[in-house]
């Protein structure tokens, strides 16, 4: 039997790690699947608002171009971070990035935000 690909990665910790979309809607049922495992993806964030923390600190194994923060509850908590941080004076958005520097997966989010 010859090997197929599976369009959703898991991590050794059974989390999803990456959703190869164009090989999933391929499949009969890719739209389903597409939208449980993006349920899935937002269930992992908390459920609150995080005034005050970077989103590497919600979801430290996401990129700034990870799905998580593209759909439902990684859409509304990154939206609400971008809007709270734009509202910092300089000089308070200075403190928050020395306080919290990017990881080397989020470079250039912050100059992003400018």
């Amino acid at each position: 039997m010859p090997y197929q690909h599976n369009p959703i990665r898991r991590g050794d910790d059974g989390r999803i790690r990456h959703i190869d979309v164009p090989t999933l809607m391929q499949a009969p049922d890719g739209f389903a699947q597409l939208r449980i495992a993006l349920e899935e993806l937002g269930e992992t964030l908390p459920d609150r608002n995080h005034k005050g923390e970077p989103p590497w600190l919600l979801a430290p194994e996401s990129t700034k171009d990870s799905l998580t923060w593209k759909v439902r509850r990684g859409e509304t908590l990154m939206t609400n971070f971008v809007t709270w941080f734009k509202d910092l004076a300089p000089d308070e958005r200075q403190t928050f990035r020395n306080r919290y520097p990017e990881p080397p997966a989020w470079t250039g989010f912050y100059d992003s935000l400018a």
